[in-house]
């Protein structure tokens, strides 16, 4: 008899977890998927990596750029919070699959881009986002934010809105230039930075004003990588509004 019941108990055990299996497979599943690699070549001939995440027949396409580091992990699942959102996301690779996690290395990778070259993959990868009835921005993280500036004015012809978290590097100073992007402009900086001080932030303000661009411009009680999860100045409350902003300026520009 006890025999029985201990078998009757395992079937009826056994019964309960594969119908909770079943249902649990049967639920939308809010895991962010894992991108994919994928090459692409400029109009000079070189083959360059991109990131890409998201559903490939979306009508909201996003070029994503790399802070200084490289196209590492941390780039990877930000491309993929992307996707998961339902965007189509292609994050370029400026440093030809090179990652690296010292300052010293980084700003040598950093200052061995040839801005050309970087501006060809630009073409190449907005070329690939290209769909019919997509409308694409172009995003990037400090680094990657002053090259946002590059990439929304060799795409001024397709990028719909551009966004840029807290810039670094050398960023488009000229009025005439500037004038030529087309696209809105949402602007996410850091009050403390160290980089972007005020007084420059100021002067960049202004020479975007003259250039007669459209920036939204918005300054978080914050340091130079607030919205990075991974970096030492994350800042939660100010990585949940610029979160909230962006969405709201994408949902603005490309639907």
């Amino acid at each position: 008899m006890l025999i029985k019941h201990t078998i009757k108990g395992f079937i009826l055990c056994m019964a309960c977890l594969l119908l909770s299996q079943v249902a649990w497979a049967s639920q939308p599943h809010s895991a962010v998927p894992a991108g994919k690699y994928t090459s692409l070549k400029t109009v000079s001939g070189q083959w360059f990596n991109v990131y890409t995440s998201g559903p490939e027949n979306s009508k909201k396409g996003i070029l994503l750029i790399h802070g200084w580091w490289g196209l590492n992990e941390e780039v990877e699942r930000w491309a993929d919070q992307f996707g998961i959102a339902g965007y189509c996301v292609m994050a370029v690779d400026l440093y030809n699959s090179k990652v690296t996690t010292n300052p010293a290395e980084a700003k040598q990778l950093m200052n061995g881009v040839n801005q050309s070259e970087a501006n060809e993959k630009y073409m190449s990868t907005i070329k690939a986002l290209s769909a019919p009835g997509r409308k694409i921005a172009v995003i990037g993280r400090s680094y990657g934010a002053n090259q946002a500036l590059h990439a929304a004015l060799v795409g001024q012809e397709t990028i719909s809105a551009t966004i840029i978290y807290y810039p670094y590097g050398n960023l488009i100073s000229d009025q005439k230039e500037l004038s030529l992007i087309k696209t809105p402009i949402l602007g996410q900086f850091a009050r403390y930075d160290f980089f972007l001080t005020p007084d420059k932030l100021e002067h960049f303000i202004s020479t975007v004003n003259k250039s007669g661009l459209d920036m939204t411009v918005n300054i978080y009680e914050a340091k130079h990588g607030f919205d990075n999860p991974a970096g030492k100045n994350f800042s939660q409350p100010a990585q949940k509004l610029a979160h909230d902003r962006t969405n709201q300026f994408l949902d603005k520009y490309l639907h």
